[in-house]
């Protein structure tokens, strides 16, 4: 490549997660009942949002859809709930993207409990909301950051 690319090293790197940098970690956690299967898969943070991204499926209700896109009630551990500002899906059959914006709490590196009380589906004219609830508990810990996580001068990441 021309035009002044460098070469980027990528080393191991030890960081902690409170600066104002974008960063994301995995949650993996399903909560599930017979029929709806719901995994928060990522929670990442950029400037003053949090965002948490996962998949919606529809296990056992052939025609069924989302009518609208589930709230996500989520707070910390203490008790302290974080501002929902927005939320997206992405239908792709009887599965869904889905995402949650947050306003950014002043302490990330903190326990979380998540819960949907209830979704709304609806096949044609026929509309039912399904009881849950669907409840989540995961820790965003500080920590190792990926080897070669940078900053946006793509100077690595240094304790």
């Amino acid at each position: 490549m021309d035009g002044g690319a460098r070469d980027l090293e990528i080393g191991g790197a030890r960081a902690h997660r409170d600066g104002r940098d974008p960063w994301a970690v995995a949650l993996n956690e399903t909560a599930a009942t017979d029929d709806i299967a719901v995994t928060l898969l990522t929670l990442a943070v950029a400037d003053e949002i949090i965002r948490i991204s996962g998949l919606m499926r529809l296990l056992r209700r052939s025609g069924m859809r989302l009518s609208s896109l589930p709230a996500l009630t989520l707070g910390t551990v203490d008790g302290a709930p974080l501002e929902l500002l927005r939320a997206h899906a992405l239908p792709d059959g009887a599965m869904f993207w889905v995402s949650w914006l947050y306003r950014r709490p002043a302490e990330i590196l903190s326990g979380y409990e998540g819960r949907i009380d209830h979704m709304d589906l609806a096949d044609g004219a026929r509309m039912e909301t399904v009881s849950g609830p669907w409840v989540f508990t995961f820790d965003v810990p500080n920590g190792i950051l990926p080897a070669g996580a940078l900053h946006a001068d793509d100077t690595a990441v240094k304790a």
